[in-house]
C-alpha cells in the first residue's frame, strides 16, 4: 500500500482551479481531501487533474471520478 499526504493541493480543469484543497491523502489511487473552495461547474468538467505544487515544480495525476460531499472530496486517479 502506497500512501502520500499533504497540506494543500488543487483540482484543475485546464488552466482553471476547480477546487482548492486543504489536507489530503492519496492511498492506492484513491484521493480523500478537505475542500477549502470549489467551483461547482468547473469540478463537473473533464478532464480534471489533481495537482500538488512542489518547490521544484508540480505533481499532477489525471482523475477519473470526483465526488464532493459537504467538505470532503473523494476521487479516483487514472490507472495506467
Amino acid at each position: 500500500m502506497v500512501t502520500i499526504t499533504g497540506q494543500a493541493a488543487e483540482v484543475r480543469w485546464g488552466y482553471y482551479t476547480a477546487a482548492t484543497l486543504g489536507p489530503w491523502s492519496l492511498v492506492d489511487g484513491q484521493l480523500t481531501a478537505i475542500v477549502v473552495d470549489a467551483d461547482t461547474y468547473r469540478v463537473s468538467q473533464h478532464p480534471l487533474v489533481f495537482e500538488v505544487t512542489r518547490a521544484t515544480g508540480a505533481w499532477t495525476w489525471p482523475l477519473t471520478s470526483v465526488q464532493i460531499a459537504g467538505t470532503t472530496l473523494t476521487a479516483s486517479l487514472q490507472q495506467e
